[in-house]
């Protein structure tokens, strides 16, 4: 299927400026645990394992205030704005693609737009977990197909995991479910997506040319990871790295919908669960890991916001070059994988 023309900006971000260190997740672990030297010796030992094998370093992270999730998308989109030098007018659509921590009601996108000054978009939320951006941005290029009055979209995101975040970790039972949550950042992200390119003083910004999506769902696991209203956020760390097993057969199904090979990707700006994962995939494509590059060591794992998050760092590092062909891709809780090809210009 011919997808029309449609744009998507390089994402703007905006990260906490507290940054906590792998030794200081383990001390604030340390300084809750009830048991027996013994007993820490050997959970402190499987909470490093799960550590090292996702690559966790430094994350940015902020955990005061779970009603300020609209605030700091807010605050990605008016750096997006600025960015892409937009008026406030020119906005038709915004989807807010991270969960609502603060409230069921409304949208939160509907509070994202207002905070941002946006004058009356269409508003609504896509709750699809880690993989609420892609989804988020795929949704948008529909809209974009199907109704001639929208012409520009703001996918927003915001990962804050105020409350969520377990460090009463007692067990090798507790490691098991609760260590994945020690792994993830904060971030918020905000990305165009658009009819046509934006070009500023007679300058196109950086974007890519939107050539194939792709999404599918594994509900049978659908408990695998689960965030509930009241309570911490729990994942079943091991068998959800299993799940990888099915993301080279979606990398593969992208290229081919966006015109292109596996081998003619030049780059893989995924979401950044764990860096075995990431090698995993880079070996079962039989690509060089140079195409898939890791950066959860930096940030953590970032949730729905980790796709664009990877995606502006590997530009603002040089990583991402006019010509190459990219793919935006994420696995989420639920489960479901999903991808955007784009040409970048």
């Amino acid at each position: 299927m011919s997808l029309p023309t449609v744009w998507m900006s390089l994402p703007a971000v905006q990260l906490s400026d507290r940054v906590v260190t792998r030794e200081q997740t383990m001390a604030t672990v340390e300084a809750n645990f009830r048991g027996s030297p013994d007993e820490w010796a050997r959970v402190s030992r499987l909470l490093r394992a799960v550590m090292n094998a996702c690559g966790t370093g430094t994350r940015h992270l902020d955990t005061d205030n779970p009603m300020a999730t609209a605030q700091y998308a807010a605050r990605a989109v008016r750096r997006l704005v600025d960015e892409q030098r937009l008026d406030a007018s020119e906005v038709d659509l915004v989807v807010y693609g991270s969960i609502a921590r603060g409230y069921l009601e409304p949208a939160t996108a509907n509070e994202v737009a207002a905070l941002s000054g946006l004058e009356q978009p269409l508003c609504y939320d896509v709750l699809a977990a880690c993989a609420g951006m892609v989804i988020g941005v795929q949704d948008a290029v529909a809209r974009l197909s199907v109704d001639d009055s929208l012409n520009t979209a703001v996918v927003a995101t915001c990962a804050l995991d105020a409350g969520r975040l377990n460090h009463d970790i007692q067990t090798a039972e507790d490691v098991a479910i609760y260590a994945a949550g020690l792994t993830v950042g904060t971030a918020s992200t905000a990305t165009l997506v658009s009819r046509e390119r934006r070009v500023v003083d007679g300058v196109p910004l950086p974007a890519g040319r939107v050539r194939g999506l792709f999404a599918r769902s594994w509900p049978a696991q659908h408990g695998l990871c689960v965030v509930p209203l009241q309570g911490p956020f729990t994942s079943q760390a091991a068998e959800m790295f299993r799940l990888a097993r099915f993301i080279p057969d979606a990398c593969r199904e992208v290229a081919r919908r966006s015109g292109w090979s596996v081998e003619d990707v030049d780059l893989w700006a995924f979401h950044q669960a764990s860096d075995r994962s990431l090698n995993q995939i880079a070996t079962q494509l039989g690509i060089p890991l140079a195409r898939i590059p890791a950066i959860h060591g930096e940030f953590g794992n970032c949730e729905s916001s980790s796709a664009a998050l990877t995606l502006r760092t590997l530009h603002d590092r040089g990583l991402v070059r006019p010509g190459m062909k990219v793919v935006l891709g994420t696995a989420s809780a639920g489960f479901m994988i999903a991808a955007v090809g784009l040409d970048w210009a």
